[in-house]
């Protein structure tokens, strides 16, 4: 007589398979996130020492770059925050976070997608190192962020956290989530999300002037003694409240 499993045997088998591919698959989800953001760190380490390397050779100084394109000015006007620092960097493939693969909506600047595919940076740098500025500038180097990351849909180079025009904020929106901006372009509609939810595992990725980098949530890098709602809170992203220093 041959054996075989019954219809009973089977169902309890893909029942517990069922069960364990349950347990294990989020377990999975989880690693694999946990890697990218292992991969997004080492980009942001290579990023802030080319930075450190480039400041290193003109006297501890940021290179001049030109983000913000005005009228009548083209892509061939465009210089952006890393281009300066291709001799330091092995390829433009470290300023893709590996869990970013959006089509950006917003271009506040004359950048088409077409130019947004060729010039694409999913890490902003802090508008404070982009116009020449002394690298060292910052009273506690270890707590002066450099670099972060864009919000997902908005084609941007740089933040600036300062006061602007026309209301007085700060463009936090490009980091925390909170829909396009809390800036100076037209588009400040959106209402501010302390939550932020974050691309990495409930954060984000952060380099700081001293040359080190770590994961951090969005409401870790402000000034625990202002409300994280207040505008004016620019915590590590502006550690000594200094005002634009664009020129």
């Amino acid at each position: 007589m041959k054996k075989a499993f019954t219809l009973i045997e089977l169902l309890v088998v893909i029942a517990i398979i069922a069960i364990l591919a349950a347990i294990l698959f989020p377990v999975f989800a989880q690693a694999k996130a946990a890697a990218k953001k292992t991969a997004d760190l080492s980009n942001h380490k290579q990023l802030v020492t080319a930075i450190i390397l480039y400041a290193g050779d003109y006297d501890d100084r940021t290179a001049r770059t030109h983000h913000d394109l005005e009228q009548g000015e083209t892509i061939a006007d465009l210089y952006t925050w890393y281009q300066p620092l291709s001799p330091y960097l092995k390829s433009h493939d470290v300023l893709k976070d590996p869990t970013m693969n959006d089509t950006p909506t917003l271009f506040p600047y004359p950048v088409t997608l077409t130019d947004w595919k060729a010039y694409r940076t999913d890490y902003l740098i802090n508008g404070f190192f982009s116009h020449g500025a002394v690298l060292t500038m910052a009273s506690q180097p270890a707590q002066q962020i450099i670099i972060g990351e864009r919000h997902a849909g908005i084609a941007f180079f740089d933040y600036h956290p300062w006061a602007s025009a026309p209301d007085n904020n700060w463009e936090r929106g490009f980091l925390d989530g909170s829909g396009y901006q809390i800036g100076d372009i037209d588009s400040d509609s959106q209402v501010l999300d302390v939550k932020n939810i974050g691309r990495h595992t409930g954060g984000n990725n952060y380099s700081f002037t001293d040359g080190h980098a770590k994961w951090m949530k969005f409401a870790q890098t402000l000034d625990t003694t202002k409300a994280q709602t207040d505008v004016t809170n620019y915590g590590m992203h502006n550690i000594d409240s200094l005002p634009s220093n664009e020129d």
